[in-house]
């Protein structure tokens, strides 16, 4: 569970973000620049993750995801739209690396 953090404790930061989900596309967003992670470990003991930074956006990212969004769900109507467009661009490409990589580990 990610910690709801008072808006004293954190800033936002405007960075670059994509996402597997839907490779190919990169958008610009604001996400905390400090994000504080409750959970457990596999022997069921409390465990506490905090990160700062790029690993703050991970961990806000990854919790989305956990919670049934991905990133385009917090973009403007007119910047999914720009992450969508992006994304069917770049299909070929990104299907080509994914390939590429596929061939070379099984070489």
């Amino acid at each position: 569970m990610l910690d709801a953090l008072g808006t004293g404790d954190r800033r936002l930061l405007e960075e670059g973000e994509g996402c597997l989900s839907l490779p190919g596309a990169t958008m610009e967003g604001p996400r905390p620049d400090r994000a504080v992670v409750r959970g457990f470990d596999e022997e069921g003991e409390p465990l506490v993750i905090e990160g700062t930074g790029y690993f703050a956006r991970c961990l806000e990212h990854e919790t989305d995801h956990v919670n049934g969004h991905v990133y385009l769900d917090r973009l403007s109507g007119r910047d999914c739209k720009d992450a969508l467009r992006q994304a069917a661009a770049r299909r070929d490409g990104v299907f080509a690396r994914r390939a590429a990589r596929q061939q070379a580990l099984t070489a």
